[in-house]
């Protein structure tokens, strides 16, 4: 592909922060803005290529409201595709893939009051859902624990540009969730479960245990669970790689992913080309250590990335972040 960047961008270490001001409840507009502004500072160029976009749509046909922080916003994604269709990507050529629903099955997904209908009618952006008919196998190198994925054919087609677009926020099993666990969206809706396959990873005798979790999961238990998610997301990590990793934080939201949480209007958005960095930089802006972040170091000792924040290049425009 003849993508072009950035120049200080097209390094895995380089990590790019933008923010501006927004108000207490932005604007769709808001978000549309912020979409373009961000792939204007990267100076993201074309020539004819297909682009797969993978927001965070999980279940959104249940958490369809846009503004309610949970989901990546449809106007953030309108705006970086209308900065894309303007920069040379291929008419007709822009997919949005995900699976709103985040079910095992066939059923048709509606996208109904997500915001995205609307979006992909302003804007000529095609949505699709990991279907396994839509899905192809691929290898893992040096699996950790799944030898093979059944991921959507958009993600890895050489002729295709995948942007990750993920949500920034917290996440009651893997504490952030961002890039990385993002890309799970990609892979085909029957083996995409990767929580619940973790689960199955804890003691038998503990996971039949009816007390809440909160009277026998201790931090070292929850960390086996947590490493099961991350070497699940290390191997998707493998056979998908995005050309760019996108995090919109215009609305951060803390909480547990979904119900339970509240909003921050950062009007913010981080960048770059390593999904590893990307997540250890937006973490520390968070106010995590990525060090200790599970997902992070198990992808680092896998050798998808560097997750230590003082050997990255975090910059916020032209000015150094720490």
């Amino acid at each position: 592909m003849a993508v072009k960047i950035h120049p200080l961008l097209d390094n895995p270490n380089a990590v790019l922060v933008y923010q501006e001001p927004v108000p207490e409840k932005p604007a769709h507009d808001d978000f549309k803005r912020i979409g373009k502004r961000i792939l204007e500072i990267i100076e993201l160029e074309l020539c004819g290529e297909k682009v797969a976009i993978k927001p965070n749509g999980t279940s959104a046909e249940h958490f369809a409201d846009p503004d309610t922080g949970i989901t990546t916003h449809p106007d953030f994604v309108g705006g970086l595709v209308e900065y894309l269709f303007e920069h040379g990507a291929k008419p007709g050529g822009i997919y949005v893939v995900e699976d709103p629903r985040n079910s095992p099955d066939f059923n048709p997904r509606h996208w109904k009051g997500t915001g995205f209908v609307e979006m992909a009618e302003a804007t000529g952006a095609k949505l699709r859902c990991p279907i396994p008919y839509y899905c192809v196998k691929m290898t893992v190198p040096n699996p950790l624990v799944n030898p093979t994925r059944m991921v959507t054919r958009y993600a890895v087609d050489p002729n295709t540009l995948l942007i990750n677009v993920p949500k920034m926020k917290t996440h009651n099993y893997g504490i952030t969730t961002l890039c990385m666990k993002n890309q799970m969206g990609l892979d085909s809706v029957f083996e995409h479960g990767y929580c619940g396959q973790s689960w199955g990873e804890i003691p038998a005798e503990l996971r039949h245990d009816d007390r809440p979790k909160t009277e026998w999961m201790d931090e070292a238990l929850h960390e086996v669970w947590q490493a099961g998610l991350g070497r699940r997301l290390a191997d998707l990590a493998k056979v998908i790689k995005p050309g760019l990793n996108i995090v919109e934080g215009v609305i951060a939201r803390e909480g547990n992913g979904f119900e339970r949480g509240r909003n921050f209007p950062l009007g913010m958005a981080v960048a770059g080309i390593n999904m590893v960095a990307v997540d250890s930089i937006t973490s520390y802006i968070m106010g995590f250590d990525p060090n200790k972040l599970v997902y992070l170091k198990i992808a680092h000792e896998a050798g998808l990335g560097n997750n230590d924040p003082a050997s990255l290049h975090g910059r916020f425009l032209d000015k150094p972040v720490y």
